[in-house]
């Protein structure tokens, strides 16, 4: 573009000169005109006014016309949009409530792990007699028969019980999640009348969001309030 403007000295030789009359002074270079900075002021605030004009007409359209990313960022811009978040990896490990959980389902594992292994000691111990008594052959064939019968069958109902113990803990789990999240869910809405937040975000290590600005997070005063209920309502677990 700038090649097309550009001219060569020959072409400039060659450009027509001014004719003058003889001894006729020649006239003196017109000054430059003062009024064409004044012109560009004007041009710059029209454009300027349309860009406002245009600025106005979008964020100021109907509702029925208007996208959520719109509405979102208008709501953003008048500082009425409220956003906060608490890291969830914090409150399972410092909510009271869920070392309370943690503690009852560790407690009824290991009851049941106890259970299975007595059970399993009982049985390897009559396993244990009736392979000494077929090999010194102190048994008949028919009772031998009928041992062996009765030892699988034990081996059977303690495979079984630990199927049953361990379809219990995974449901003894799922259901102290659900209570946990019951319980967040409550607090942050008792929690939420005083500040109104449109929004509380859940944020984790490997979660959704990979980045959250530090000023929103009210991980620390929501652990310290819900922790503050949970012992007005537990005070012998402080």
């Amino acid at each position: 573009m700038s090649e097309e403007l550009n001219t060569t000295p020959e072409a400039s030789n060659k450009a027509i000169q001014p004719v003058t009359l003889p001894n006729e002074p020649t006239p003196a270079p017109e000054p430059p005109r003062k009024d064409h900075g004044q012109v560009l002021l004007v041009l710059n605030i029209v454009m300027l006014l349309g860009l406002v004009a245009l600025y106005i007409m979008f964020f100021t359209r109907s509702s029925t016309g208007d996208s959520g990313v719109a509405k979102s960022l208008r709501k953003i811009n008048s500082g009425s949009l409220g956003i906060a978040y608490v890291n969830s990896d914090s409150i399972l490990a410092n909510y009271a409530l869920v070392k309370k959980m943690r503690g009852d389902l560790t407690a009824k594992s290991s009851r049941l792990e106890a259970e299975i292994a007595a059970k399993q000691k009982a049985y390897e111990k009559d396993a244990a007699y009736f392979q000494e008594q077929v090999k010194n052959k102190s048994i008949s064939e028919q009772s031998a028969q009928e041992v062996y019968q009765s030892i699988m069958k034990e081996q059977q109902n303690i495979v079984d019980l630990r199927d049953k113990y361990s379809a219990d803990l995974q449901q003894h789990e799922f259901n102290l999640n659900v209570m946990l999240l019951d319980s967040v869910t409550n607090f942050l809405k008792r929690y939420n009348t005083q500040y109104k937040f449109d929004y509380i975000l859940g944020y984790n290590k490997g979660g959704n969001i990979y980045l959250a600005n530090d000023t929103l997070d009210i991980t620390k005063d929501v652990i310290r309030e819900i922790n503050k209920e949970y012992f007005a309502k537990h005070p012998d677990e402080k």
